[in-house]
């Protein structure tokens, strides 16, 4: 009696993440654009410091893309991890709809830095265009 006892508790917690699992991978699953509404920009025309800017923010690096707050600070991410690190934030980090701001690094030592962050600002806008996320452009600093 007790082995049946064990077993049919085993069958339901296995029935039980099985579940769980299945409805965590389908809320992941869904693309931004499935998930977060288009930009709405009566919600963030007024911000003028970057300090008040509630969605993401890129800020393009010799070395790749700084998403503030989420990426370790003063270093870059490959461009083409912007599209998964965007993807895996929560609903909650898009209030103003699905629009990210941009801006460029303010400090370079040299020559190649320029080119590298150019380079990389191009990637990163095309990108941003293919997944449909909009863009505000702020000066760097």
């Amino acid at each position: 009696m007790n082995a049946l006892k064990t077993a049919l508790l085993c069958g339901v917690f296995l029935a039980q993440c099985v579940a769980l699992t299945h409805i965590g991978w389908t809320q992941t699953s869904r693309t931004l654009q499935s998930r977060i509404p288009k930009p709405d920009p009566k919600k963030y025309d007024s911000v003028r410091e970057a300090k008040y800017w509630k969605n993401p923010y890129l800020l393009v690096r010799p070395d790749g893309i700084e998403i503030i707050g989420i990426t370790p600070f003063g270093r870059g991410i490959a461009v083409e991890s912007v599209s998964g690190m965007l993807e895996r934030l929560p609903d909650l980090a898009w209030p103003y709809g699905l629009v990210v701001a941009v801006s460029d690094v303010g400090l370079m030592s040299a020559k190649t830095d320029l080119k590298g962050v150019e380079a990389n600002r191009i990637k990163l806008l095309n990108l941003l265009k293919d997944l449909g996320i909009a863009l505000e452009r702020w000066p760097s600093a």
